[in-house]
């Protein structure tokens, strides 16, 4: 009998909400309509359309070693764009930067703009930020490399005067001896032995040159465009021709999901003061 009783209260408790929505529907349609219209208004109307542009940036390197890690230079972007920041940002800004978990050198950044082509600059703003921060290391390694450079220049030079020195030697030596006459055996043998001494020397000083030359190669290529790269992006920007947003449908559904509960509240609402009034007559 309890279970019973319970039934009907709920059945009577539904017949009075339902009745209370359909006699407030009118009041129900307009608000959701009208709310409803409004969001569509803003969404198709009076809201920006936002676009949306990745690039692949990879970090300057030298000698293949990056100028820093990726990780710590998207700590950087990240506090100096403030992507993480709960401030409002005007447009273009970063929306977000990602480096892949074995990538030491390449991150992508995503950039939103009012339209493609001012993101993308804004990405190039970016990229050359980058190569300023780093731009004080670049030269003074190439400035290092310079050093060594004009150092080795000396060496070459010295020692080319040196072996040029030990040539003129060995040639009055064999000149000496083509002047010797027979009796003259014992100061031949001398000379013989000088010959063979400077020769020796002179060898040696002929590698060494070729070892600086090398080694002024090795630095000059060590600055050449080939071995210091600067920050750059990968390949293509990649853009979206349809803003990303505002996201409209989702505007309107969830506007319009928003509006109807807040019509039925209000209608459950005034049929509850209404009925208030009722109990004070």
């Amino acid at each position: 009998m309890e279970n019973t009783q319970n039934i009907q209260n709920d059945v009577i408790d539904l017949k009075e909400l339902f009745g209370v929505i359909s006699k407030r529907k009118r009041l129900i349609y307009s608000i959701t309509i009208l709310i409803t219209l409004l969001a569509i208004a803003y969404a198709y109307v009076l809201a920006k359309p936002i676009y949306q542009v990745q690039a692949m940036i990879e970090v300057g390197k030298i000698n293949e070693i990056p100028l820093d890690t990726t990780n710590e230079i998207k700590t950087k972007l990240e506090y100096l764009y403030g992507v993480s920041s709960k401030k409002k940002r005007d447009y273009p800004r970063v929306k977000s930067i990602n480096v892949g978990k074995k990538s030491k050198s390449v991150f992508s950044v995503a950039v939103e703009g009012h339209n493609n082509k001012e993101a993308i600059s804004f990405i190039d703003k970016m990229v050359k930020k980058i190569e300023g921060e780093y731009a004080e290391k670049v030269n003074n390694y190439i400035d290092t490399q310079k050093e060594l450079i004009t150092l080795t220049q000396f060496d070459i030079r010295n020692t080319t005067e040196n072996l040029l020195k030990v040539q003129k030697t060995l040639e009055n030596y064999n000149q000496k001896i083509l002047n010797l006459s027979v009796q003259d055996a014992a100061l031949a043998g001398i000379y013989t032995i000088q010959i063979s001494q400077n020769q020796v020397q002179a060898q040696a000083l002929q590698s060494r040159i070729s070892t600086l030359k090398a080694k002024e190669y090795t630095i000059k290529l060590s600055i050449s465009p080939l071995r210091i790269k600067q920050t750059h992006i990968v390949g293509e920007v990649e853009i979206l021709d349809s803003p990303v947003k505002p996201k409209k449908l989702l505007i309107i559904i969830v506007t319009f999901i928003t509006a109807l509960m807040f019509s039925v509240f209000l209608a459950f609402f005034l049929e509850f003061l209404h009925g208030l009034k009722k109990e004070n007559n």
